[in-house]
């Protein structure tokens, strides 16, 4: 675990459209679900972790983490999770929040380290998380893989209700900065969206 104090939020609210409306959280690789994966590394990083949902299975009350249901209704994608991250790190006392997506277990295992970092260097009021695009030297950005200052809730909020949905649509327009991590044998932001997506997730295991 790193030095630094830092409460995390894992997002699995979204439909899950293309897993015909299954819940990603419990789709099965080998003995884990993605979720226990997510759950399992996110832990090695940080001391306090939640997950937001807006299912009330009681698959998720299992793992005795904080439930946190979306601040806004209405399915307004990744914004409302962020959203409702920072009002639960803002209400436990934190002036900074991470968040992960379920679908993306094999985050960098130093994620929060270095969003850490980044931040504190550079004095932005969010840091997303980024890797090269096709061993290009351009950068794909994975803006649900961020670290946000808890005091930008109010912002959010009003921009969700006018509409915003976009995470980067809403992000530009404070002070952001992003970290470049290293897209190894496995990429580490490969994110499960389809059967398809799960299949070669599991062969990609194999060759790790």
């Amino acid at each position: 675990m790193c030095d630094i104090n830092l409460p995390s939020v894992i997002l699995a609210g979204g439909r899950s459209q293309r897993m015909n409306r299954k819940d990603k959280s419990f789709l099965e690789v080998g003995d884990k679900t993605l979720l226990d994966m997510t759950i399992e590394r996110l832990q090695l990083q940080s001391r306090r972790v939640a997950i937001n949902t807006n299912s009330y299975s009681s698959q998720y009350k299992r793992y005795g983490l904080p439930i946190l249901h979306d601040q806004v209704g209405g399915f307004y994608g990744p914004l409302a999770g962020i959203l409702t991250a920072m009002k639960w790190a803002g209400d436990i006392g934190y002036e900074k929040v991470v968040t992960v997506a379920v679908d993306t277990p094999l985050f960098p295992e130093n994620l929060l380290d270095e969003l850490y970092k980044k931040m504190e260097g550079s004095n932005s009021d969010i840091v997303i998380a980024a890797s090269l695009k096709d061993h290009k030297q351009t950068k794909d950005l994975h803006p649900v893989f961020g670290l946000w200052k808890t005091y930008l809730y109010n912002d959010l909020r009003k921009e969700l209700e006018r509409g915003v949905r976009k995470v980067t649509l809403w992000s530009e327009k404070h002070k952001t900065s992003s970290v470049c991590f290293a897209n190894d044998l496995i990429d580490p932001f490969f994110n499960i969206n389809t059967p398809e997506d799960i299949k070669l997730f599991k062969e990609n295991l194999k060759k790790k």
